[in-house]
């Protein structure tokens, strides 16, 4: 489990290492993309689900700023097969 202070915005680079796209979802906040391997977007945009590709990064900037946000959610791949088997984890908001 990781966490995050309500009111802060973060920064993640997604990897993937693996030879499938991993569909990287997450619930509650939403996040804007704006770098896919390193490379800026042209047109950066707020999502909840981001596609991260085989053997690269996605770069978001969460936001997790809005007051209404509370206890604990998730963030997993969107993919349900991926997903049962563990590509899944828990973010708690403090």
């Amino acid at each position: 489990m990781t966490s995050v202070r309500v009111g802060a915005y973060q920064h993640w680079s997604i990897v993937n290492r693996t030879a499938e796209l991993h569909p990287f979802h997450i619930h509650q906040v939403h996040f804007l993309s704006y770098a896919e391997n390193g490379v800026p977007l042209a047109h950066p945009a707020w999502l909840d689900t981001v596609n991260v590709p085989v053997g690269g990064t996605a770069d978001v900037i969460l936001d997790f700023t809005d007051p209404v946000i509370k206890g604990m959610a998730v963030f997993h791949c969107h993919l349900l097969n991926h997903e049962d088997k563990g590509m899944m984890a828990k973010i708690l908001f403090k």
